[in-house]
């Protein structure tokens, strides 16, 4: 029998026998370890290489096939596969291995020769087309370089893509067509290829490329093969290269994983370890489980029981035997270990994870050990447990109202006595409910949001003075209170409750606002008036001033020595001044300062005349430690003063002097008013009989003027006497008005109105005209005034009127308020007023007459226009004035007018 040497020295030789060789494949790093035979066969000649180097070698049209077999093989662990070769058809076999310690998986196979080829593809190859043909279809990355100077005589569309270049470059020298290889070993290597005629190869070897214009790296598995002329010289290099660049960034990123996985067990807080086998022996752990378990890093490769051989007993040790036979995790969470640390043996306490850790094959292989000392939580707990009763005693002993709501529902879980008073609820309606269930009118205040802005953020907040609405007794009372919201915190640090303090201030509330109102009302009194405000401090001298005050002295608004500000004093002034201070501080005196004084402005020097008043406060002792006051600017009310009294002294002499004349006037005021009234007998009595006379005679020359021969000069000496008797009569008229001596009656206005206008009945249906009337009420008022008042507005309504225009006058009224009355006249009755209008479609007035209208004997027609002497209208405002009234117009030229008369509804009584 043979023994093991001797049985591998047989297989070695049994296999040659047969030309059979056999390779290793390393799936982690790549390489192909291959003995003589399959050197031979695989077409290699070092014993190491690439998979991708070695089945780039398969002919063109076998690559595809050999490439799907591999990709395969690595996924399903068996390689079988056929291919041919340039030293024949060769067939390849192998499995894939896993070392059970290390993880590591590797290949194992065979290759021998199928079928000889009868031609050499070497040979094959000369011929240029097909050399081509291979080149183009290969998948492989190939292009041929000429000459030392490396003329790209032909390259791939892959070469041509890993470059980012195309077709162009055919033809120039690698360092032309590729520039970014410059400082690169590449050109410097193919050189040294041409020279030595040895094969170039390497694997994962980096390359700066610029790919469609940016310049990034890049990984090849390549190789440079010359190529030799009939001479045996190097003529051209062959390139052959892989891309490999995706394995090198998985390799890469393995490697960063592995280095995060390393740094996060080192730097997890977490007590991590690794156990292996079911003798529990610790393969490794982080400083934290170390310290956990009271040892250091010396217990690794020592079973645990051993490492720790206090936890005997414990029933961790039957725990992990039992994950790592079931396979499955288990947890544990504030599990107390006796642990010794320092000798002495102390609870600790952990939440952990026993996870089983099993290979490829599905057999649990470890235990992952994952723990969180939790000790501290735990004892915390117990003191929260202990202290939460001390708080509430606290809590219902304290004066204050307190209480504490759980949770964002707000749930009360404390209230003392004094809150439960505060908010008006038994502790039965009040705890174990929401706030705003026990406290419905909670809802919309924003008490409510503040406790949860506390509850979410775990900021304590204070609130002075907050206004909140209770329900007391079916009552929404208002109550200020000084409110302080307070975080609660559990062991883990969350927010689990708020706490309410609050004390009631509404008395002192109430009496702030009073303050802060009679504070406002002095303020506004002190703008209203035009006031300065001043603070004496007697211990330090020193004075602040308002601003008014500090525009009015110069000053810039630092405090000012008492003395500086006597400096700026009117000499006349200032030691009675001083005095008045020192009398207002003396404990004996009332404490009153009022005093006027003159000052120059520091800046201006605008002098001022002051009227200053002060209150001077003492304190216990009786010494006064403050003198505040305020102060008025009386500069133009003492120039005025003065200047006044020098009028008044003025005034007396004229007045004496115009009562002289007044005299004088009142004399010949009343002799005119006797001849007025003997003017108003002649008019009446001496001028009315020649003048009837005249009309008389003219009408019996016009009888005898039997041929009209003095039919023209009659017409007018009968015109103009009836014109002077028109006139006549209105000066009569006017004259009576004058007389002050009229009796007010209850006068309906709708009477006379229509009285009127039955009056005008002909002239109306001469002209066709339309007079339209509101309803006009009762006045006091002396009736006939009234009539003559209408009776010349309507006139003059029916007369100034187009020749082609159809009269239309509206008669109307309407009350009106006093703040109307008072832009016409300038002293008023207790009683209402009515404004009455007479409005037509006329002619109009120009503005700039408007007021001309109401004066005696103003006309703005010729009498051959319109009829008239011209009095009227004075007639009108007379009687307007008479009653208290007043008359005015709203006209426009050619678009008619409108006369308003405003009467008093009731007259004075005498």
């Amino acid at each position: 029998m043979l023994t093991n040497g001797a049985d591998t020295d047989h297989l070695r030789k049994a296999l040659e026998a047969s030309g059979t060789g056999t390779w290793c494949f390393d799936v982690a790093s790549g390489k192909i370890f291959a003995d003589a035979i399959a050197k031979q066969l695989f077409g290699i000649t070092a014993s190491t290489t690439t998979y991708t180097h070695l089945f780039a070698l398969a002919h063109p049209d076998d690559r595809e096939a050999v490439n799907n077999a591999v990709l395969t093989a690595l996924s399903f662990g068996v390689l079988d596969v056929t291919y041919n070769t340039l030293n024949g058809r060769i067939t390849v076999k192998g499995k894939k291995f896993t070392d059970e310690h290390s993880g590591i998986q590797s290949f194992h196979g065979t290759v021998r020769l199928t079928v000889f080829k009868t031609k050499p593809l070497a040979k094959v190859a000369k011929n240029e087309d097909t050399l081509n043909a291979i080149i183009e279809q290969s998948p492989i990355a190939i292009a041929l370089y000429v000459g030392r100077e490396m003329v790209v005589g032909l390259a791939n569309d892959v070469m041509l893509n890993f470059w980012g270049k195309d077709k162009s470059i055919i033809g120039q020298r690698l360092e032309i067509a590729v520039p970014e290889l410059e400082g690169q070993p590449f050109l410097q290597i193919l050189d040294n290829v041409f020279t030595t005629g040895e094969t170039y190869q390497v694997t994962e070897a980096p390359a700066k490329l610029a790919v469609n214009g940016i310049l990034d790296i890049y990984y090849f598995d390549f190789t440079y093969k010359p190529l030799f002329d009939d001479k045996g010289k190097v003529y051209a290099i062959m390139n052959m290269a892989v891309d490999v660049s995706d394995r090198m960034q998985s390799k890469e990123l393995l490697q960063q994983s592995e280095a995060r996985f390393r740094t996060i067990t080192e730097q997890s807080p977490m007590a991590i370890g690794l156990l292996k086998s079911r003798d529990m022996i610790i393969e490794l752990g982080n400083e934290k489980i170390f310290e956990v378990w009271g040892k250091d890093a010396s217990i690794v490769g020592v079973p645990l029981i051993e490492a720790l051989p206090e936890i005997e007993g414990q029933g961790f040790i039957d725990i992990l035997r039992n994950v790592y036979d079931s396979g499955m995790a288990y947890k544990g969470y504030d599990v107390v270990a006796k642990l010794r640390h320092n000798g002495i043996l102390t609870d600790v306490y952990f939440d952990f994870i026993y996870t089983p850790l099993k290979d490829e094959d599905g057999n649990v292989s470890g235990i992952l050990i994952l723990a969180n000392d939790v000790t501290q939580r735990i004892q915390t707990i117990k003191k929260i447990v202990e202290s939460e009763e001390r708080f509430k005693a606290v809590i219902y002993s304290a004066q204050a109202a307190m209480a504490v709501f759980k949770g964002r529902d707000l749930v009360a879980d404390i209230a003392n006595d004094a809150f439960l008073e505060f908010v008006g609820r038994t502790e039965k309606e009040m705890i174990g409910r929401p706030l705003l269930e026990s406290m419905p009118e909670m809802a919309g205040q924003s008490s409510i949001e503040l406790m949860h802005e506390v509850f979410d953020k775990g900021i304590k907040t204070h609130h002075y003075g907050r206004l909140i609405y209770i329900l007391k007794n079916g009552v929404l009372t208002p109550n200020y209170y000084n409110v302080s919201y307070t975080p609660l915190f559990d062991s883990e640090g969350n927010v689990y409750a708020v706490l309410d303090i609050a004390i009631d201030v509404t008395e002192s509330i109430k009496a702030q606002q009073a303050i802060e109102e009679a504070e406002a009302s002095l303020r506004g009194a002190i703008e209203l008036a035009e006031l300065g405000t001043w603070n004496l401090n007697p211990q330090t001298g020193i004075l602040t001033y308002s601003e008014r005050m500090l525009e009015w002295f110069g000053f810039t608004g630092e405090p000012e020595n008492l003395r500086d500000v006597y400096n700026i004093i009117n000499d006349t002034d200032r030691e009675r001044i001083e005095k008045a201070i020192l009398r207002a501080l003396d404990p004996e005196s009332d404490g009153i300062y009022n005093e006027e004084y003159t000052i120059v402005n520091r800046v201006t020097k605008r002098e001022r005349i002051l009227h200053a008043q002060g209150k001077a406060f003492f304190d216990a002792s009786g010494k006064a430690y403050m003198i505040s006051g305020t102060a008025q600017d009386i500069t133009t009310q003492r120039k005025l003063q003065l200047a006044l009294e020098g009028e008044v002294k003025a005034r007396t002499v004229a007045l004496q002097e115009a009562n002289k004349e007044l005299e004088d006037i009142n004399y010949r005021l009343v002799n005119t008013n006797k001849e007025l009234e003997q003017y108003a007998y002649v008019a009446s009595h001496d001028l009315q009989e020649p003048l009837r006379k005249i009309s008389m005679f003219s009408n019996l020359l016009r009888d005898r003027d039997k041929d009209s021969i003095h039919k023209s000069t009659i017409d007018k000496i009968v015109r103009s006497s009836e014109r002077m008797s028109l006139l006549i009569k209105d000066l009569l008229e006017f004259s009576r008005l004058l007389n002050p001596d009229t009796r007010f009656v209850r006068t309906n206005m709708q009477t006379i109105v229509s009285a009127i206008i039955t009056d005008f009945e002909l002239m109306v249906e001469e002209k066709k005209a339309e007079i339209i009337a509101d309803v006009l009420p009762t006045i006091d008022a002396v009736p006939l005034q009234m009539n003559q008042l209408f009776f010349n507005l309507i006139g003059n309504s029916l007369k100034f009127i187009g020749p082609e225009t159809i009269p239309k006058i509206i008669i109307g009224c309407r009350k009106i308020d006093r703040e109307e009355v008072k832009l016409y006249l300038p002293q008023l009755t207790d009683y209402n007023y009515y404004c009455f209008s007479v409005k037509d479609n006329g002619i109009g007035i120009d503005e700039q007459y408007q007021k001309q209208i109401f004066e005696v004997f103003k006309r703005l027609h010729s009498r051959t226009e319109y009829s008239g002497s011209g009095i009227g209208l004075a007639i009108c405002r007379r009687i307007a004035a008479n009653h208290g009234g007043a008359i005015y117009i709203e006209s426009a030229l050619g678009k008619g007018t409108t006369f308003n008369v405003i009467l008093p509804e009731k007259q004075p009584e005498e």
